[in-house]
């Protein structure tokens, strides 16, 4: 998990907040309003739909303590651009880093290591 901000231009001048997301970032830990400087965390993780958005990792990473779900085993697969995306299993369920898997909720690289 990181914090990371978000950089999505806006059309109505909306202010971007800071996020604590998961690594394939469909997950929301906690987040920052603008100009607060303090983390609201949520009592359990909050699916998160950043399809459009943009998000940059953030230069402060702020302390919290999380309760992270479970995980099983995670595999780091080298995507065709040289890119390195991590799978990874919990509870019988495959999920991966890439924006393919954001998008269609399926990718080559949970495929590469089925069976």
């Amino acid at each position: 998990m990181k914090w990371y901000s978000e950089t999505t231009a806006y059309t109505d001048s909306m202010p971007n907040g800071t996020y604590l997301l998961n690594d394939s970032k469909t997950k929301l830990y906690a987040y920052v309003s603008p100009g607060s400087g303090t983390p609201k965390q949520f009592k359990n993780p909050i699916k998160i739909d950043t399809r459009g958005r943009k998000f940059v990792e953030s230069s402060t990473q702020y302390k919290i303590v999380t309760k992270e779900e479970p995980e099983g085993r995670v595999w780091e697969v080298q995507g065709s651009k040289g890119d390195v995306y991590k799978v990874t299993e919990a509870n019988g369920y495959l999920s991966c880093t890439c924006s393919g898997f954001r998008f269609r909720g399926d990718c080559k690289h949970v495929k590469s290591i089925q069976p």
